[in-house]
């Protein structure tokens, strides 16, 4: 079957090519009459424009490459689904990349500056290669990651991460206001012996959450003991074990725990329970995160929701504006969603 092109559109629907052309690519008001007939013939002959030509002609494919560093970590796919659902109502198609680098850093986040030729390959991919328009860069946990990623001369937004690079934007959360938001509602039930299991140290989310955590106590009047601080590394084993050594504190046991991710939560309520004590009534625990294992567990856990979803569709906003040069240059500072505290069983909450 010979290829339909806009000409035959154009003298079977008896308009010229250029009304053809506005009415498929939307870009001026076209008589109602002549714009059904067009639409008729494209509907009858099933007309596909040819894309690639059109990328050619305007220097633009309308793909935006989302371009992230595993597509199985913890804000991933929410991330992804929120980029998704705001290009859907738009022009752009994404072309979607996934490094798969949970296997090699796991969770040795100092050890991404190892990654930066790999990613950047990446990247050549996508902008030289796919000549996507933009590119929206997913991170796999909070950090800076300032001099990682080259510039490439077009729209350039990091998700869950944070850049001071002048060439890239930003969209993550705020750690600091929900840590302390989290610690409000444990102070508010009445604990004064409150413990704390940190993620790894000198990282971005364990700094920015003993911020908030600290700022809190110290308005309650409440003075953190040093030996209440457990330092783990953001798995379920570390919170096993740190809550293990807490409980092993012969002086003073804590009354709750602040884990700063729901898997240290579980890691010490498992060793609460093998020390045949009960959550919440004989110590209480909250994490950090809302992930899935947080309301299967028994009991279910009080936690902070990260909005990964709006991460994703603030990112795709920014890149859109970047693109139609509307942003502001203020908007080059990190752009941070808030985060809510979600009540469950394993603290009782006062609002």
């Amino acid at each position: 079957m010979p290829t339909i092109t806009i000409k035959d559109i154009a003298r079977e629907a008896g308009v010229s090519t250029a009304t053809v052309s506005y009415v498929i690519n939307g870009t001026r008001n076209v008589l109602p009459e002549k714009r059904k007939r067009v639409l008729d013939v494209i509907t009858r002959t099933n007309y596909q424009p040819n894309q690639v030509a059109k990328s050619l002609r305007i220097k633009k494919t309308n793909i935006i490459g989302v371009l992230v560093e595993d597509i199985l970590s913890f804000p991933a796919a929410r991330i992804i689904n929120g980029i998704s659902e705001y290009f859907e109502k738009t022009n752009y198609n994404i072309l979607l990349n996934d490094l798969r680098m949970m296997d090699s850093l796991l969770n040795k986040y100092s050890q991404v500056d190892k990654q930066k030729e790999k990613i950047n390959q990446a990247l050549s991919f996508l902008t030289f290669g796919a000549k996507v328009d933009a590119v929206i860069y997913v991170g796999m946990f909070d950090r800076d990651i300032s001099g990682i990623i080259n510039n490439v001369n077009k729209p350039l937004v990091i998700a869950y991460s944070t850049t001071s690079d002048d060439y890239a934007y930003s969209v993550t959360y705020e750690n600091e206001e929900a840590a302390a938001a989290i610690t409000e509602h444990v102070v508010a039930s009445g604990h004064k012996q409150i413990a704390i299991i940190t993620g790894l140290a000198k990282t971005a989310p364990a700094d920015l959450r003993l911020k908030g955590i600290f700022r809190v106590l110290s308005e309650a009047k409440i003075t953190p003991d040093n030996a209440m601080i457990k330092y783990g590394d953001w798995e379920r084993s570390t919170g096993y074990k740190c809550m293990t050594e807490l409980l092993e504190q012969a002086e003073k046991r804590p009354t709750a725990v602040i884990a700063m991710n729901d898997l240290m939560a579980v890691g010490a309520m498992d060793a609460i329970r093998d020390a045949n004590l009960r959550v919440p009534e004989d110590i209480s625990v909250v994490g950090f995160d809302n992930r899935e294992i947080s309301e299967v567990v028994y009991p279910k856990l009080t936690t902070v929701e990260i909005d990964l979803k709006t991460i994703g569709f603030t990112a795709a906003q920014v890149i859109t504006k970047s693109l139609s040069g509307t942003n502001e240059p203020e908007s080059k500072k990190p752009i941070l969603i808030p985060s809510k505290v979600v009540c469950r069983d394993s603290l009782i909450c006062y609002s």
